[in-house]
């Protein structure tokens, strides 16, 4: 098969290989008569087919050149990094079908390499992405060629900057004290597990991996309830633009337990769509979780994907802070476009402002903001964002969880303005990809020729 990309992987960890090793694997999803075939990475960075959808995980101490095969991209490809110590048992092969566990904590069914581990996803022809799990494993990132852009963390940067940088920014934020400094987990979940490499943090979880392990945890527990009640208080208003799967205004009004929103359904006027949105998909820790249902019977795709979209932006908008900014109360003329406008305004995003429904100090994820805005400051020199800004320079382009994709609404988006770890264009043919594993500890210095 013909090869459209290669995606070379440089290991910058500066770990010593006698100690420790880096491992991969990976797959490519194929369709065949609607059954998915898997074709598994070898160690000359080909793929071939899988007879039982296990990917062996690959020693990659020195790096790796990947072959992309220009074939049809049916989605769930994948490329999965851990580093162990080098007493520690290999990892066992990775499945294609078992889900991964909340990162770092070992479960059953799941995937659940020795050590920390992340997930870098690409395709042929796809918009590759680092990192597709929710919680901050391994400091992955990479650049495109022609693309001046550098998706994921910057090179330079260790992981005990990094860790620091968290440490420090909770202890400073105004809401980061607020539970969200317990997210950086520092020991073992169980013995032996995950391996602490070089005696740095296993992860940096996020909050929806947190609460899916300790769901009464303090400070994250009830932590968006008054946020929420306020939002579906009975009579509020929304009207809100849509841009993805489908396209075009949504308005309605809140009765106390759901909004029930019309928009339409085609591009003919008459055609419309009515989406309820229930408060109980916000509820209790469902602002960090975003839980969408499955579709219901009956319902066709594009009913379904409108809802998806909804519901995706009401999240999106939780975690910014700024959910409150696109409510109208009863009684109060509401504008066209007037919540989406509201949930695009950046300068708002991950901020303490007064927010436009009842001028109460706003409320956001202090996570997803320091994945966003947190810096470093090098050498004393100025403060550098810890992960390639976007084209815009306005935020970090941070690890692609679930409520850190792009704006799915307003007509005035513009995607210099993008924030998740990934290009807004697919990578085809030519556009060889460099993926760095980022540095654990400071690559030592040359000494200088005599």
């Amino acid at each position: 098969m013909s090869i459209l990309n290669t995606i070379t992987v440089k290991n910058s960890s500066n770990l010593d290989p006698k100690k420790y090793t880096v491992w991969v694997a990976g797959f490519i999803e194929q369709m065949s008569n609607a059954n998915p075939v898997y074709w598994s990475l070898q160690s000359d960075g080909t793929f071939a087919l899988s007879t039982d959808g296990n990917s062996p995980f690959i020693e990659i101490n020195d790096g790796i050149k990947v072959s992309v095969p220009d074939v049809p991209n049916y989605g769930n490809n994948r490329l999965v990094f851990t580093v162990t110590k080098i007493d520690s048992k290999a990892p066992g092969a990775l499945s294609s079908v078992t889900g991964y566990t909340a990162y770092p904590f070992p479960g059953v069914p799941g995937v659940s390499p020795s050590g920390p581990y992340d997930i870098f996803e690409f395709g042929p022809n796809a918009q590759y992405d680092v990192s597709a799990v929710d919680s901050f494993g391994i400091n992955l990132s990479f650049t495109v060629k022609n693309d001046p852009l550098t998706y994921g963390p910057v090179t330079s940067f260790t992981r005990a900057q990094i860790g620091t940088a968290f440490k420090s920014f909770m202890e400073n934020d105004p809401l980061g004290s607020n539970g969200f400094g317990q997210l950086l987990y520092t020991n073992p979940t169980s013995k032996g597990y995950p391996d602490v490499i070089e005696e740095q943090f296993s992860a940096i979880v996020s909050p929806k991996d947190w609460l899916a392990i300790y769901p009464s945890a303090t400070g994250l527990h009830g932590y968006w309830d008054a946020t929420i009640k306020s939002f579906f208080k009975k009579g509020n208003q929304l009207n809100l633009y849509l841009n993805a799967a489908n396209v075009g205004r949504y308005s309605g009004t809140s009765d106390g337990t759901k909004y029930t929103l019309t928009g339409p359904a085609s591009a003919k006027e008459a055609d419309k769509f009515t989406i309820i949105i229930p408060a109980s998909d916000f509820s209790g820790n469902q602002g960090f979780i975003q839980a969408v249902r499955d579709i219901k019977s009956g319902e066709t795709e594009m009913e379904y994907k409108t809802f998806n979209q909804i519901e995706a932006a009401i999240f999106e908008a939780t975690s910014r802070g700024v959910l409150l900014d696109g409510v109208v109360a009863k009684g109060t003329k509401i504008t066209d476009d007037y919540s989406s406008d509201a949930w695009t305004k950046v300068s708002n995003w991950y901020t303490t402002h007064k927010n436009a429904y009842n001028k109460e100090d706003s409320v956001y994820d202090a996570y997803a903001k320091f994945m966003h805005n947190g810096t470093i400051t090098p050498d004393k020199k100025s403060p550098q964002n810890i992960f390639g800004v976007n084209g815009a320079g306005s935020f970090g382009m941070a690890y692609g969880f679930s409520l850190d994709e792009s704006p799915n609404v307003s007509k005035n988006w513009t995607t210099a303005n993008n924030v998740s770890s990934k290009p807004t264009y697919t990578i085809g043919s030519g556009q060889d990809v460099t993926l760095v594993i980022g540095p654990w500890i400071p690559a030592k210095k040359k000494s200088p020729k005599s």
